[in-house]
């Protein structure tokens, strides 16, 4: 009889060992399962968000760069969309760097001043389903958006002044 006993406390003993074992194992994987969807969405959203930040980042330090008198000034193109044009001094010439979207991308051409501009001569940068530069008060506003995600503005203050606009 007591031998029977002493069986069924280790049975018990095994049971509630088993049982703990069975939920750890059980609450791992459903922290391992949120844990990825939790992933899965972030790098999602990373990835939707991409073109759109790094357009924005890219013309941002653009503009920094040519962050002088003259060095930068807004232009219209034919469609009517305003073009980023940064002049930049080179060898006693002068250049000209275009920054502006075609056909769903962001593009930029550098030609030397005088030199004729065509919009298909540009080298696609990001693809990007918006993008438009502005100037208010001072400061640039630069918009874009690629697609599946809301528009992100920047807003650049020049310290050379405002950006000039030139009619083409």
């Amino acid at each position: 009889m007591r031998n029977k006993r002493k069986n069924q406390g280790h049975i018990v003993d095994l049971f509630f060992t088993l049982s703990l074992f069975c939920l750890f194992a059980a609450s791992a994987l459903i922290v391992v399962i949120i844990g990825s969807d939790v992933y899965r969405k972030t790098a999602a959203n990373m990835e939707e968000n991409y073109a759109t930040r790094t357009a924005l980042s890219y013309t941002a330090e653009k503009i920094r760069q040519h962050d002088s008198a003259g060095g930068v000034y807004l232009t219209d193109d034919d469609d009517g969309n305003t073009i980023l044009v940064l002049s930049d001094n080179a060898g006693g010439e002068t250049y000209l760097t275009y920054i502006y979207p075609y056909d769903g991308w962001l593009c930029e051409l550098v030609v030397k001043e005088g030199t004729g501009f065509s919009k298909e001569q540009g080298e696609q940068i990001l693809e990007v389903d918006t993008f438009s530069v502005e100037e208010e008060d001072g400061f640039i506003r630069v918009t874009a958006a690629d697609s599946g995600s809301a528009p992100v503005s920047c807003l650049l203050h020049l310290r050379s002044g405002s950006a000039s606009s030139i009619e083409s």
